[in-house]
């Protein structure tokens, strides 16, 4: 569902209804500082968008370049930068979505603080987005125990960037980073499309389950406020 959906759907569905800013329990990449809720739900629906197509143009393009050198026997320094630079593309896409499911996670943990805890789909959202996390980084270690890589070196993305340094330095090192990377990136391109349409349907149901929450605190307030503002009866104590 593209933004603007969202945009209309949450104007429509919260127009008149004060919720809270979204940063105020959560945190973490793509957060909005002073955003509502549903603002910061639409922004984590964009980015999840964005960094699908990041991450399938960036499999894409390491593609090429493992074709162009899959018969090679080695790797020459001069095709090094264009396989260094979309390894690097690769190592942030990884970071930006993993950042993304944790920010998400967090977004749902504070929804349900302010609004109560949901049935069906939503109280295992979080869980779920943690278990995405969870299993990229199981399939991550296991292309790079296949290519004898020590997962340890790869914990963050400056230790991951200085790896691909190093790992340049050599033909045999050039080899081993495309055809680890070439794996990698079509696993990050299947993963992250799987988190794109899990937050898509998540922070749908979030909105709609905060959108009946919050009407339902209107049709209260809406009933308890002519009760109170009516006038005394005569003899009615």
């Amino acid at each position: 569902m593209k933004k603007h959906t969202f945009a209309i759907l949450t104007a429509g569905l919260f127009g008149g209804v004060a919720v809270t800013p979204a940063h105020a329990g959560g945190g973490g990449m793509g957060a909005i500082l002073g955003a509502t809720f549903p603002e910061q739900i639409i922004q984590e629906v964009t980015l999840g968008n964005q960094y699908a197509q990041e991450a399938t143009q960036t499999a894409q393009q390491i593609q090429m370049l493992y074709n162009q050198t899959r018969n090679l026997q080695s790797i020459p320094m001069m095709m090094w930068p264009s396989i260094s630079g979309q390894l690097m593309n690769l190592v942030n896409v990884i970071g930006n979505a993993q950042g993304l499911s944790y920010a998400t996670a967090n977004t749902a943990a504070a929804v349900q603080a302010q609004f109560g805890t949901p049935s069906g789909l939503l109280p295992n959202y979080g869980a779920s987005l943690q278990q995405w996390t969870s299993n990229f980084d199981n399939q991550i270690a296991g292309v790079l125990q296949t290519y004898h890589l020590n997962s340890n070196q790869f914990q963050n993305t400056q230790m991951t960037m200085s790896m691909i340094e190093q790992m340049g330095q050599s033909a045999t090192g050039r080899l081993q980073a495309i055809q680890a990377g070439n794996q990698l990136a079509g696993i990050a391109a299947n993963q992250v499309q799987s988190l794109q349409s899990d937050i898509e349907a998540g922070n749908q149901a979030e909105l709609n389950f905060m959108a009946m929450q919050a009407h339902s605190m209107v049709d209260q307030s809406n009933t308890v406020t002519p009760a109170l503002n009516a006038p005394f009866a005569p003899g009615a104590f």
